[in-house]
């Protein structure tokens, strides 16, 4: 099953600028993915722009980068991560090393969340919404029906952005709660934060009610080039 990876990396300086050691850094391993990608899965698209290998910076905290990626499976992601190569190109990040910091975020969500043609005006959005939503395991159910039961009205109020959301599949099964992550575009943070006040927000507001917690954050892309 393909999954969207998810990598938050902290930074120990405020972006922008992005430091040029860690731009560098970072586009270099995206062409080394890139190659890596195609000799291990030769019949799959691997070019970064097919797997929207995209990044963001946060808007609340800008010191977080996030990026995403297309997998064919978690266990493929973690392949690359092990592989000889990626470990050399971590082994040379010199100056770099001493600007990111240690407290990196992964987790990976099931299906497509920007990557295929049905997808790809996420990336163009001016700003997105990450909403991870943690849920009581015994509720997981009662909240996939719930939340498909009122997210028209999620993706009416936010149309013509779109709408995409998944089941985190590496969650920890020692933990007594499950992660659905949901993904929209926005014009603006002030429309997204306008969606209380809109009609219909009430109903759609029902499935907080089967939340243990919820963090929201908001990303703008940028390009390493």
């Amino acid at each position: 099953m393909p999954v969207t990876e998810f990598a938050l990396l902290h930074l120990t300086t405020t972006f922008p600028p992005l430091p040029d050691p860690v731009r560098t850094s970072l586009a270099a391993a995206t062409r080394l993915q890139d190659s890596w990608h195609a000799t291990a899965f030769p019949s799959l698209p691997s070019s970064a722009a097919a797997r929207a290998l995209v990044w963001f910076s946060q808007v609340e905290d800008p010191s977080w980068l996030m990026t995403t990626a297309k997998w064919d499976s978690v266990t493929a992601h973690w392949d690359w991560i092990r592989s000889e190569e990626n470990q050399a190109v971590m082994g040379q990040l010199g100056e770099a090393k001493s600007i990111i910091s240690q407290d990196t975020v992964l987790f990976h969500v099931g299906g497509e969340i920007f990557s295929g043609a049905s997808n790809a005006a996420l990336l163009e959005s001016p700003v997105i919404s990450v909403e991870r939503m943690f849920i009581p395991r015994a509720n997981r159910g009662s909240f996939e029906a719930k939340f498909l039961e009122v997210n028209g009205i999620l993706e009416d109020y936010a149309g013509p952005d779109l709408v995409r959301f998944g089941w985190r599949e590496d969650i920890d099964e020692s933990l007594e709660e499950e992660e659905f992550v949901l993904v929209c575009g926005w014009e603006s943070i002030e429309r997204h934060l306008a969606f209380v006040e809109s009609q219909g927000y009430a109903r759609y507001g029902e499935i907080r009610n089967l939340l243990a917690r919820v963090d929201v954050k908001h990303y703008k892309r940028f390009s390493l080039e």
